[in-house]
């Protein structure tokens, strides 16, 4: 359940992002609002991906989350402890790291995709790529603080236990991290040259324009 609520609060943020960046209808009038919720949602899934031609939006926004889930169920595998082994404050901060680190590892994603894209390509890397892990993690800062109330919500006294019992749920969130990683490594070129390819749309001029 923590993971499942760390990659819906991951789209959230992505989706937050992605509106305050419109400026037609009705979200010209939210305009202040949504820059001001632009501050306290990170950009969790790049701009660039969610512009490109349908379906590969929802493609990459789906295994961006999916890595996210991976991530933060491993690393709270990791970490989680029987109720009564942590003070309260200490077991909240670290499932919230665990979102931090969560959030910096899928952002790393993008990050390498796009350096090992530019040295495939004989140039040298944009700067603008390191924003990502920076954003990841500012997401985990941001947001990390509710799953972690989650998880720290559904801790008992089973919780925690052998190594073997720990090894589970770990080997299973980072199969699904690496799954997800390995999708957005492949879709992501191709949702990058599907937008350079798209056709423009038309443009009307003449006596049917001063009609529209």
């Amino acid at each position: 359940m923590p993971a499942l609520l760390a990659a819906t609060l991951w789209l959230v943020s992505g989706a937050v992002e992605w509106l305050s960046r419109q400026e037609s209808g009705f979200l010209l009038d939210l305009l202040d609002l949504l820059d001001l919720l632009d501050l306290l949602a990170p950009e969790t899934v790049p701009i660039g991906q969610l512009a490109a031609p349908a379906p590969w939006p929802l493609v990459l926004a789906a295994l961006s989350a999916l890595a996210v889930a991976g991530a933060y169920a491993a690393g709270l595998a990791l970490v989680r402890v029987r109720r009564r082994e942590a003070p309260v404050p200490t077991a909240l901060a670290a499932y919230w790291m665990c979102a931090v680190l969560a959030g910096a590892v899928t952002a790393a994603v993008p990050f390498v995709a796009a350096v090992a894209g530019a040295l495939a390509e004989g140039r040298m890397p944009s700067g603008l790529a390191g924003t990502y892990l920076v954003t990841g993690a500012h997401w985990g800062l941001l947001w990390g603080w509710l799953p972690a109330v989650l998880a720290l919500s559904l801790t008992t006294d089973d919780d925690g236990g052998t190594l073997r019992a720990r090894a589970r749920p770990t080997v299973a969130g980072a199969l699904v991290l690496l799954a997800a990683a390995a999708g957005i490594a492949v879709a992501a070129p191709v949702a990058e040259a599907a937008g350079e390819t798209a056709p423009l749309p038309p443009v009307t001029t003449g006596p049917a324009a001063g009609r529209a």
